[in-house]
């Protein structure tokens, strides 16, 4: 996860669309991360250890993959639930990556540029898949709190925007599925648009 912050950060559209001037006030308060954030930091990157060996690190030895693992479970936030709600996430993203008639490009934690749209803005997606003219963005929430919903979101259609000024080039994406995956609140949704909406 990227140390440094965008005023206009994805993460916060839903306030920053609504109320452009809380962006600048959020920024000028100290930064209280939470127990609850840091325990979602340490989710992300088991679920992103467990996927890079399945699709981005494939010759990942068993050692290099036990060690790394062994490292993220000796963080004090660390709870046997994450390897559950983890399990869930890299299930999801196989079930999407396995549907398609050939092997994906998938980038994990991946920094999208959207600054075309929303100035210096930028953002990390958890799991970018493109095959052919299908572009899926996946994000995992490890909260237990509110469901969040893929539906017209708009942190993930910033996701989408900056992977596509990202791999727009190499690939002829037409198409974009949005997913949220929440499985501690046993919570999957997804939402299909264009490339041109």
């Amino acid at each position: 996860m990227p140390e440094k912050h965008a005023l206009l950060s994805a993460s916060s559209s839903q306030k920053w669309l609504h109320c452009p001037p809380s962006a600048r006030l959020e920024a000028s308060l100290p930064d209280n991360a939470s127990e609850a954030a840091a325990a979602g930091t340490l989710a992300h990157a088991i679920g992103e250890l467990k996927l890079r060996k399945l699709f981005v690190e494939k010759g990942m030895s068993s050692r290099t993959y036990n060690s790394r693992m062994k490292k993220l479970t000796k963080d004090p936030l660390y709870d046997p639930g994450m390897e559950r709600s983890t399990d869930a996430y890299v299930d999801y993203i196989k079930e999407i990556a396995y549907s398609f008639p050939a092997e994906p490009m998938i980038a994990l934690e991946q920094q999208v540029d959207y600054s075309a749209w929303a100035p210096e803005g930028f953002g990390t997606s958890d799991c970018i898949l493109i095959q052919g003219t299908d572009l899926h963005i996946a994000d995992y929430k490890n909260g237990k709190g509110v469901p969040v919903s893929a539906y017209d979101n708009p942190q993930m259609k910033l996701y989408a925007l900056g992977a596509l000024a990202a791999y727009g080039l190499l690939y002829p994406v037409t198409d974009v599925t949005l997913h949220i995956l929440q499985p501690n609140l046993n919570n999957f949704s997804s939402w299909s648009l264009t490339t041109a909406e």
